[in-house]
């Protein structure tokens, strides 16, 4: 046997912080290129989503923006206003009592076609079923969101720039001075007054919507998942009332003149949307953890 062939040959520490430095760097690229790949496919759930509820979403667009602009510029010459702004909401009412079935018709119908025709289980095999809902829940949110701000925002913007100025009505010396919720704001930043109410009822519209998703997973028929978030806006709007308890409606979270402004307490922005949320929560334990239904049926 070759002596040199059991001779020993050293390492060098350099060679091995070398070689783990290298096995490091590699796994990390590895991990990083995995986690884009992973933030790609998201990315193309959601725009693919989108481009399956494009046309009703535009449409819905469309259609309320230029009904909340005709009706904010009209509807106010029968009334005795002090504000421009009054204009915008008394033009709105309609679009108030209705947005429930705004964010539900033109989004919520998908998923029930989706289940119907068995398109969900052609995606099981693609992607995940967790990050397929969950874009599809992302698509509907945005999608939601915007049906209701964009209306809202640029009927306000006529109400305040476009249309003829209000004249304050001359009040007699026994009459009330002009109340509203947010007042200072309401008179002097009127714009400003609009855009957060229209951003925040956007974001109500949204988490209504979001009855109507969770309805649509697990719900087979279409009328139900449809009017389902409007019955339950008019339901919660009767019980509270009769309850003497208006001030924590969801409308009145949604639109704070639906009460008088002293009734108006620290909670009765955020009760009517607790409120939702504890029952959409309580209808998925019902559905998915309860009655032991599956989104994915065959």
């Amino acid at each position: 046997m070759n002596k040199n062939s059991c001779r020993y040959t050293p390492v060098s520490f350099q060679n091995c912080c070398f070689d783990l430095d290298n096995s490091y760097n590699y796994k990390h690229t590895v991990d990083t290129a995995i986690h884009k790949e992973r933030k790609l496919t998201m990315f193309r759930l959601i725009k693919n989503e989108f481009s399956k509820l494009k046309v009703p979403v535009i449409l819905t667009v469309a259609f309320l923006t230029i009904a909340a602009i005709i009706l904010s510029c009209t509807l106010y010459q029968n009334y005795s206003l002090d504000y421009d702004l009054e204009a915008w909401e008394v033009g709105s009412e309609l679009l108030n009592f209705l947005f429930p079935l705004f964010v539900a018709v033109p989004i919520c119908w998908l998923m029930y076609y989706e289940r119907k025709n068995n398109f969900l289980l052609y995606t099981m095999p693609r992607v995940g079923k967790a990050k397929y809902l969950t874009a599809k829940w992302i698509a509907a949110a945005v999608s939601a969101f915007v049906i209701l701000f964009i209306p809202y925002f640029l009927s306000a913007f006529f109400a305040l720039y476009i249309k003829q100025p209000i004249v304050p009505m001359i009040r007699g010396t026994e009459a009330s001075p002009f109340s509203h919720i947010y007042l200072d704001m309401f008179a002097n930043a009127p714009l400003l007054y609009a855009f957060l109410l229209s951003l925040w009822k956007s974001m109500i519209g949204v988490i209504i919507m979001s009855l109507g998703f969770v309805l649509s997973l697990y719900i087979k028929n279409i009328f139900v998942i449809l009017t389902g978030p409007f019955i339950y806006d008019i339901l919660e709007n009767f019980f509270l009332s009769i309850l003497a308890m208006p001030e924590y409606r969801l409308i009145t979270s949604y639109e704070p003149t639906a009460v008088a402004s002293q009734s108006i307490t620290s909670l009765s922005p955020f009760a009517g949307p607790a409120l939702l949320l504890a029952v959409i929560a309580v209808l998925w334990i019902v559905f998915a953890k309860v009655r032991n239904k599956t989104v994915y049926e065959v």
